[in-house]
């Protein structure tokens, strides 16, 4: 085969290639505008009209525990929803909707909370789960008791709640991400466009009020379901494979050694001769 056919056929090879991105492209790009794009505004509308209502109520609502890692917490009041799109702080195009945040706050009537750290590397962890969190606190060194390396943390009761909507593109789905709503606990929820309906907006928003948690107990579709089962089954048959090759470099290994020590005691004797 000549230089111009090499070339010719990875020229084909490339226009191929580059056909097949343009479809794929074309095939999210529709996904979005039919299928996402208008669960996207759905939402936006929903909870644009919530927090509208809820700004005018302006009765926050009672959180009487909201967490076991500081019990000195206390009572916290939930209050001040803000609603903002595609990362700006306000409202961005609502024909590209891509990211919606509900950001609200969890506070409590004393604002400060004092905390010790009793050594520098708790005080570490410590300092890392508060900014992971987006918690304000200051920490000093010197106050607090005279052990060594005790850490003082001034921890302000002003706990940032986060539900954020967001669309994935290549999957063709939305994520919600919720962030700090019970016990700073993080949790991810992978939508079908088709599961997003009043019902569905109705229950998180019961669950955002905390008036009850049934949001939490969504049926996960079957196809879910299934791929989980198969990630299951992966993991077990990965792990049995590799125990099974394991095994057999071990035995392999003590056939080997045997191998060596019965050659050492062969060259061993054969010297021995030889020496007499």
């Amino acid at each position: 085969m000549g230089i111009l056919d090499d070339l010719r056929e990875e020229a084909s090879h490339k226009q191929v290639e580059q056909q097949e991105d343009i479809i794929l492209k074309e095939k999210l790009e529709h996904n979005y505008r039919i299928l996402l794009l208008p669960r996207m505004q759905q939402l936006f509308s929903y909870f644009k009209e919530l927090t509208d209502y809820l700004s005018v109520i302006e009765t926050p609502l009672t959180i009487p525990h909201y967490t076991s890692r500081y019990a000195e917490f206390g009572e916290l009041y939930q209050s001040d929803y803000k609603i903002s799109t595609d990362k700006h702080g306000g409202i961005a195009d609502f024909e590209k909707l891509t990211e919606i945040t509900l950001r609200f706050y969890c506070l409590g009537q004393k604002e400060e909370l004092i905390h010790y750290s009793e050594n520098k590397m708790a005080a570490e962890q410590e300092k890392d789960f508060l900014s992971s969190h987006k918690i304000p606190f200051k920490y000093d060194q010197q106050l607090g008791s005279t052990k060594g390396g005790t850490v003082t943390f001034h921890i302000i009761r002003k706990i940032p709640v986060f539900f954020k909507f967001t669309v994935d593109y290549e999957k063709s789905r939305i994520i919600l991400t919720i962030q700090n709503h019970e016990d700073f606990e993080q949790r991810t929820q992978f939508i079908n466009p088709d599961q997003i309906n009043e019902a569905y907006m109705d229950k998180l928003a019961r669950y955002i009020l905390r008036k009850d948690t049934e949001f939490l107990r969504i049926d996960i579709d079957d196809t879910h379901k299934e791929n989980i089962r198969r990630n299951i089954e992966q993991q077990q048959q990965s792990h049995a494979e590799e125990l099974k090759a394991a095994r057999i470099r071990e035995e392999n290994e003590q056939q080997d050694a045997q191998k060596a020590k019965v050659s050492h005691r062969v060259k061993t004797f054969f010297n021995q001769m030889r020496d007499k």
